[in-house]
């Protein structure tokens, strides 16, 4: 089952953003421990440092995303943390931290498979605009098994996905597409956007662990579309 959207052109900012986020899900760790060694070389990949590419430009290029000195006194909109996810029908249920990037240029996604991590310099759920992004790994060493977003790809369009945030109020999606893309095609200028119409997009790894190369041959990725209130 597919979903895809009309392409929208990412800011600098996500451009960015778009390059760590590529550089950690390019290796989800193995459940078994004896996959471990071949994980721990794919988690350790390092993404290109948005300093070293701006070589050309007078300007350094930070390596998060901040805010545009331009704004001016406009005002920045108001932020809820997502502290859980639910989706009933695959009974899928975990515990969201609010992450950022490493000093080595890789997104921060919690250990444990058990864990979401969802990208604060995005958008957050509940937002007027832009795509929320949560990933986490389909399975790693220090949880000994599978998490709950190895059950993504059993999702189906129709199904509610619901957030609650961190004043304790909730925000319900619905899903509206799933599919598995070979890491080297996910169009992740595409999901990370912080304009356009609101959605909830899920990620995590899937398809065939390679263990030559210590990771999953793709991303199982999960759009949904807010409930009218």
């Amino acid at each position: 089952m597919s979903h895809r959207t009309g392409r929208r052109t990412p800011t600098l900012a996500i451009a960015l953003a778009v390059v760590a986020v590529a550089g950690l899900l390019a290796g989800c760790t193995p459940s078994d421990p004896q996959d471990a060694t071949a994980a721990s070389t794919a988690s350790s990949t390092r993404a290109p440092s948005p300093r070293a590419s701006s070589s050309a430009t007078p300007a350094p290029v930070p390596d998060v995303p901040v805010a545009s000195a331009d704004l001016g006194a406009v005002p920045s909109p108001v932020v809820i943390p997502p502290t859980r996810l639910r989706i009933p029908a695959q009974d899928i249920e975990l515990p969201i931290d609010a992450v950022g990037v490493q000093a080595d240029g890789q997104m921060e996604v919690p250990p444990l498979a058990e864990r979401g991590g969802w990208y604060r310099f995005g958008a957050a759920p509940g937002q007027d605009e832009g795509t929320a992004v949560i990933a986490a790994h389909v399975d790693s060493v220090a949880s000994a098994g599978l998490g709950p977003f190895a059950r993504l790809e059993d999702l189906v369009a129709g199904d509610v996905v619901e957030v609650t945030r961190q004043d304790g109020t909730r925000r319900q999606y619905t899903v509206s597409g799933v599919r598995r893309v070979a890491k080297t095609d996910v169009p992740w200028a595409e999901i990370f956007v912080r304009d356009g119409d609101p959605r909830l997009v899920l990620v995590t790894c899937g398809g065939v662990f390679q263990p030559a190369i210590g990771r999953y041959a793709d991303n199982v990725i999960v759009t949904a579309d807010p409930v009218a209130d």
